[in-house]
């Protein structure tokens, strides 16, 4: 299929005090440019940096929103209200898309009926692209999985994907209404929400190893990566995100619970151990606050219902050439 039968593509960076992994993402995407409609940059920071995002990609759109500093998913949200492809795209600032991903993503959407692609991203870990199956699963005890760096031969289906590197059709995002964007903190999990929001719907999700990027982390503004802090929010946000979708007193709920009691005997040590405990049951207990006031006995609909998801439809209804 020639690339003037592609669906248009729209890319949506969010940033926040990274100008130079943002330079490099979009000079990563610049040399695909003649495959991209529409660059989206949103930047939550102090400094207003257009001058910078024009100079490392010439047109792209930049939103400044420092009002939504700490709130990634709400920026990710405010990025649709200036889409206007068919597919839309978002990347982490921190990535460096390899050559024809914007073709890879394109071509994936054209060539089957699908509604979500999870991208292949790598992280330069030794024997991550050995294949693994399952690939993005949420299992019957609660738990995720990845392998999302995986090299395989063409696409499969998934449960959910990876927020650096994921790929929706416009519809799917304008029947959602958008991202909940109520995942706090580290905002773990909002991308494995919405995957999973789509499925609910009879969506289909795909891996796609052509669509692939080098994941290159930059330093946590605030705290680091696996800290306790995260920990703390992963598993609140965790429990929220299963609750939402099989309700408060599902098994499943229970299934993951008493994993995580479970992985605390694989603690090296006393100390080690202790320290698992007092996170486990603090996350689990705060999800479980959580959960009581934005989740269900029953499973949530997985269309949002607000003002906020109200704009973002009446935003991707109108199409702009």
């Amino acid at each position: 299929m020639s690339a003037d039968h592609l669906p248009a593509l729209s890319v949506i960076i969010v940033t926040y005090r990274r100008p130079q992994f943002l330079a490099r993402c979009l000079t990563s995407l610049w040399d695909q440019h003649e495959y991209i409609r529409q660059v989206i940059v949103v930047d939550a920071s102090e400094r207003n940096d257009h001058e910078a995002v024009s100079s490392a990609y010439e047109a792209a759109t930049y939103v400044h929103v420092p009002q939504l500093a700490g709130h990634m998913t709400s920026s990710r949200n405010e990025g649709l209200l200036y889409a206007s492809g068919d597919v839309i795209s978002f990347l982490d600032d921190d990535v460096v898309v390899h050559p024809g991903w914007a073709e890879a993503v394109r071509t994936a959407f054209a060539e089957e009926k699908i509604d979500a692609v999870a991208g292949r991203t790598l992280n330069r870990v030794p024997g991550e692209d050995e294949p693994v199956e399952p690939i993005g699963t949420l299992t019957s005890a609660g738990t995720l999985t990845a392998g999302f760096a995986a090299l395989r031969e063409g696409r499969c289906r998934v449960t959910h994907g990876i927020g650096a590197n994921m790929s929706f059709a416009r519809p799917a995002l304008r029947r959602l209404g958008g991202f909940r964007d109520d995942y706090p903190g580290t905002a773990l999990r909002e991308d494995t929400d919405i995957f999973l929001r789509i499925a609910r719907l009879g969506g289909v999700v795909v891996f796609d190893p052509d669509a692939a990027v080098d994941h290159l982390p930059a330093p946590h503004v605030k705290g680091s990566r696996f800290d306790t802090r995260y920990k703390l929010y992963g598993r609140r946000n965790h429990m929220v995100l299963l609750a939402r979708h099989a309700g408060i007193g599902s098994a499943l709920v229970r299934r993951w619970v008493a994993s995580q009691l479970v992985d605390v005997r694989d603690a090296p040590g006393v100390r080690r151990r202790a320290e698992r405990l007092g996170v486990t049951v603090l996350g689990v207990a705060w999800g479980m606050g959580a959960s009581v006031r934005k989740a269900r006995l029953a499973p949530t609909d997985p269309i949002r219902r607000d003002p906020v998801a109200d704009r973002i439809r009446e935003a991707l209804e109108v199409r702009s050439p």
